[in-house]
C-alpha cells in the first residue's frame, strides 16, 4: 500500500512537472519568439535544471508536439459536448463552434504562440507533422458537423469545405487578434467566415463557384505590391 502511495504520488509530480515545463515552453514563445525556444530557455523559464526538462522532452520538437497536444485536451471535453448538442441543431452547432474557434483566436497570446510554431514549421519537417495532425483534429471535427448540416455533401466537399474553414480561420487570427490594428473589424470578418462556410455547405456545387474555380485556374500570378 505504501508502494502505491509513493508511485501514485511520483506520477502526479510527474504531471504537474511536465505541465509547468509546458507552461513556460508557451510563455517563451508568446514573449521571445521561437527563436528563443530552447530547452535550455524553458528550463530557466520554470525554474528546473536543465536535466529536468530534457529527461521528459529530449528535444523541442517533442515539447511543440505536447504544446499542441494540451491545447488539444484542454479543448475536447467541451467540444465534444457541443458536437453532440449539435446532433440535434446542425447549423447552430456549427455556428458555436467556429465562433468559438476564433474567439479563441482573437488572445493575443494565443495568436502569438500559433504564428510563432508556423514559422518553426516551414523550416522543421517535424514540427509541420505535429502541426498537420493538430489541425486533423479540429478538420475530422468540422466534417462531421457539416455532414449532419448537408447529409447530400461528397466526401470531396466535405474534405474541401472543412480546409477552408479552418484555413480561414486560422487566416483571420493574423488580423482580428486582440491588440492589431484590424481587430475593430472582427465580428463582421468573422460574420463573412461563418457565412461563406454555411453557404457553400448549403450549395457546394454552384455555377458561380465552377466559373471562379475555371478563373483561378487559368490565371497567373501577380506580384503583391
Amino acid at each position: 500500500m505504501v508502494e502505491r502511495r509513493i508511485t501514485k504520488t511520483r506520477y502526479t509530480s510527474g504531471r504537474a512537472t511536465i505541465s509547468n515545463i509546458i507552461r513556460a515552453a508557451e510563455r517563451v514563445l508568446a514573449e521571445q519568439g521561437h527563436a528563443a525556444l530552447s530547452l535550455r530557455r524553458v528550463a530557466q523559464e520554470c525554474g528546473l535544471p536543465i536535466g529536468n526538462v530534457s529527461y521528459y522532452f529530449p528535444a523541442k520538437q517533442q515539447l511543440i508536439k505536447a504544446m499542441l497536444d494540451s491545447i488539444v485536451a484542454d479543448l475536447a471535453a467541451p467540444m465534444d459536448e457541443l458536437e453532440r448538442w449539435a446532433a440535434d441543431y446542425p447549423n447552430d452547432g456549427l455556428v458555436k463552434y467556429l465562433s468559438g474557434w476564433m474567439k479563441f483566436n482573437e488572445e493575443s497570446r494565443v495568436a502569438r504562440i500559433y504564428v510563432e510554431i508556423w514559422s518553426m514549421a516551414n523550416n522543421d519537417s517535424e514540427v509541420r507533422a505535429h502541426l498537420d495532425q493538430y489541425y486533423a483534429h479540429g478538420e475530422a471535427r468540422v466534417r462531421r458537423m457539416l455532414a449532419r448540416l448537408n447529409p447530400e455533401l461528397s466526401d470531396e466537399a466535405m474534405d474541401t469545405l472543412s480546409i477552408f474553414a479552418i484555413s480561414i480561420m486560422e487566416g483571420l487570427m493574423l488580423f482580428g487578434n486582440n491588440g492589431h490594428r484590424h481587430a475593430r473589424h472582427m465580428p463582421i470578418l468573422a460574420a463573412y467566415a461563418m457565412d461563406a462556410v454555411l453557404h457553400h455547405a448549403r450549395s457546394p456545387d454552384s455555377a458561380s463557384l465552377r466559373s471562379l474555380v475555371d478563373q483561378y485556374q487559368q490565371a497567373t500570378a501577380v506580384p503583391i505590391v
